[in-house]
């Protein structure tokens, strides 16, 4: 990143006449940016838990609408922020246009360009830009009869793919700010806020699935069998290594007795 832009403050790199649009524009992405991270935020959190060990298929079914319904509109901000099209539509690429055409002060606008060169991810994203765009207008914002009647019409979005694009709106979005660091998550989330000595730093959603796992059977067989300690002897000995690392880290975790 070029270091020309760390000794300077916004007002000195934007001409004042489009500073308010400038700082208009960086709030409402900033704002945009925050939802998307929060939802895969939360999104991985459950994607990482064991559901396998500590909930059967039945009981898990809260957290698979979580992750559907987070996953969904987050396809519908990364379209937003990158495809929609029309004069209308304010998307990151056109900010980022009218930061270079219009805003920035011309005695840095070449630097500028070089900073957001760093940014070069059309050739790694396109595919999936395109997907998401043609996910989000056939079946999330539509029903298009085409999808109805066969729905392999629609190439889908993994999680991985999802966080390539995260990745790369918040990058730019980073390229286009001057001067201020930007937190782009809810600050419960924030893995850099310190927390008080002694206090429990564990997020709301790290405490509902502890929660789940506190309540298990898997994490209780050893209390709810102690009257046949040969039943918990012939269960760990069953039991994968997996298996075994998750029971001890939790039982740990939440103050189960040792074993």
């Amino acid at each position: 990143m070029n270091d020309i832009f760390k000794s300077l403050t916004e007002k000195e790199i934007i001409l004042p006449g489009y500073y308010k649009d400038y700082k208009d524009g960086m709030k409402f992405f900033h704002n945009e940016l925050t939802t998307l991270n929060t939802n895969i935020f939360i999104i991985n959190k459950i994607r990482k838990f064991p559901f396998d060990l500590f909930c059967t298929p039945d009981n898990s079914t809260f957290f698979y609408m979580v992750i559907n319904n987070f996953f969904e509109y987050s396809i519908i901000i990364i379209s937003r922020l990158f495809k929609d099209i029309g004069k209308d539509c304010f998307t990151l690429p056109e900010f980022k246009k009218r930061i270079i055409l219009k805003y920035i002060k011309p005695e840095y606008k070449m630097d500028f360009m070089d900073r957001i060169k760093e940014v070069n991810f059309k050739k790694l994203t396109a595919d999936v830009l395109n997907r998401i765009h043609e996910l989000r207008n056939k079946r999330l914002a539509h029903n298009l009869e085409k999808f109805v009647k066969d729905p392999n019409n629609i190439r889908l979005i993994n999680f991985n793919e999802l966080k390539q694009l995260q990745d790369c709106a918040n990058q730019l979005f980073d390229n286009l700010s001057f001067e201020i660091g930007y937190g782009k998550v809810l600050l419960p989330y924030n893995e850099e806020v310190i927390h008080p000595k002694g206090s429990d730093s564990r997020t709301d959603i790290e405490k509902i699935l502890d929660c789940v796992a506190k309540e298990s059977a898997f994490l209780n067989y050893p209390e709810k069998n102690i009257k046949f300690p040969i039943l918990w002897d012939n269960k760990k000995k069953r039991m994968t290594k997996r298996e075994l690392n998750i029971f001890y880290k939790y039982r740990d975790k939440l103050g189960f007795p040792k074993l």
